[in-house]
């Protein structure tokens, strides 16, 4: 019964990555159009209502959607957490790593704004990097594997 739990939660982070991906490929798409006014990259067809916004509001609502992605994938995360594992100290582990995540991006981001004036240099990256993990499974995998680790550790 546990492998068509693992199994199911594998195909959901597989749809929401592929999902995720193609949305940001896409949109990126439509923004490097409207930037440099080309037309001749594919657009799909879901995608369309996005180019109806200047290259602006696209631009500062990747912000919010990348939010809206990270909400996705924390509650993937919780989930499987919550069906896969025992220990429910592992659901405020999870919570505890994506605050941190986002705290560290948010101050990585601050402190490039206001100190650098801009948001291109090694705070960006390092901002985008922690909000990669925050939009994938690597929390949730690393916890699952220290479930044992913290069995044996309040045992003793």
């Amino acid at each position: 019964m546990k492998i068509k739990k693992i199994i199911f939660f594998l195909i959901i982070f597989g749809c929401l990555g592929y999902f995720r991906e193609f949305f940001f490929v896409n949109l990126n798409n439509i923004m490097f159009q409207k930037y440099y006014n080309h037309t001749d990259l594919p657009i799909p067809s879901v995608m369309l209502f996005f180019n109806s916004f200047s290259y602006k509001t696209l631009y500062y609502s990747k912000y919010f959607l990348s939010l809206l992605w990270i909400g996705l994938f924390f509650i993937a995360n919780y989930m499987a957490l919550k069906h896969l594992t025992e220990k429910k100290i592992l659901l405020k582990f999870l919570a505890y790593s994506y605050l941190i995540l986002l705290s560290l991006a948010a101050i990585a981001m601050v402190y490039g704004y206001f100190i650098n004036g801009r948001l291109q240099d090694d705070e960006y990256t390092f901002s985008r990097w922690l909000l990669g993990i925050a939009q994938s499974p690597i929390i949730c995998l690393i916890l699952i594997a220290s479930e044992k680790l913290y069995t044996k550790s309040t045992a003793s």
